[in-house]
């Protein structure tokens, strides 16, 4: 049986896109309205009039074999609904599933939710990474093969990269990369290490209303092995609020210690790797706002 995976499209634009899922024989979607969203670092998708996603992987150093394999063991294991694929790409390499169904969370309205609504879906979110860090047993994570966490890794990136940054600039960088060399590489961020789903932004949830609690996961593609910290870093600026109570949530839940610190830290460290990446100062000064806006509390 020939086991190769079809090729990655060659362009990400929405004609290329169309073009390969409109090549798959006997595809049960309707392509003629469709609404690309090109945002996401790993993959673009297609949204189809009819209700289907194409999940189209970015390069070839995805797994996508992997994620398929998980999206599989984890469909009944998890609170909430995630990607069912029911159709892989055979000419080129995609999946495709039905759209999870549910609001966008709109973090103004949360600004003035009640305090019954905050904790409604602070509780519903860390019930989701309870179950998503507790989903797989040690051997199905080992035949999975995935992969651990390199905070080194990310360390040695980011200070190989520091000398672009201007002189102005550079202390703020170099006060944060000292945080996150004493936090997450000395050994100071309480464990164990669980399957992390880390992506775990509310760019790919869905909620039952704008605050209301969650509905559904997109998005399975960065799974890696690490301590349950982690996994909170994207609500650095959700706004903090937010992140306090699903890590007092989770605490509850699961008996684990979250580091609030340690988990902002690791956004900011990941904000800094983006800017360097890019070299746009602008990137950075927007970054340093939204940092200060999170430690007022705004």
């Amino acid at each position: 049986m020939n086991t190769m995976l079809p090729p990655i499209v060659p362009a990400f634009d929405l004609v290329s896109l169309v073009k390969a899922a409109a090549g798959e024989e006997e595809q049960p979607w309707d392509l003629s309205r469709v609404l690309l969203h090109d945002d996401g670092w790993e993959n673009a998708i297609l949204e189809t009039a009819d209700g289907w996603m194409l999940r189209f992987p970015r390069d070839e150093t995805l797994d996508f074999r992997r994620e398929m394999r998980l999206l599989k063991m984890l469909r009944h294991r998890l609170l909430v609904p995630i990607p069912d694929v029911e159709w892989m790409g055979t000419r080129t390499r995609f999946a495709a599933y039905r759209k999870l169904t549910g609001a966008a969370f709109d973090r103004a309205r949360y600004a003035v939710a009640t305090e019954a609504q905050r904790e409604a879906l602070a509780s519903s979110l860390a019930r989701f990474l309870a179950a998503m860090h507790d989903s797989l047993t040690v051997a199905e994570e080992a035949a999975l093969n995935v992969p651990v966490l390199s905070h080194e890794e990310t360390l040695e990136l980011v200070v190989k990269d520091m000398s672009w940054l201007p002189a102005s600039h550079r202390k703020h960088a170099e006060h944060l990369i000292g945080q996150f060399a004493t936090i997450w590489i000395g050994g100071n961020v309480p464990g164990p290490d669980v399957l992390l789903h880390n992506d775990f932004h509310t760019g790919n949830m869905v909620f039952a209303t704008p605050v209301g609690e969650l509905t559904g996961v997109w998005d399975f593609t960065c799974v890696q092995i690490g301590a349950p910290s982690f996994d909170f870093r994207y609500f650095d600026a959700a706004p903090r609020d937010l992140l306090e109570r699903m890590a007092g949530h989770y605490q509850m839940l699961t008996l684990r210690p979250i580091d609030v610190r340690a988990a902002v830290v690791a956004n900011r460290m990941e904000d800094l790797f983006d800017v360097l990446e890019t070299r746009r100062m602008d990137l950075f000064d927007a970054a340093t706002a939204r940092w200060a806006a999170a430690d007022a509390g705004l």
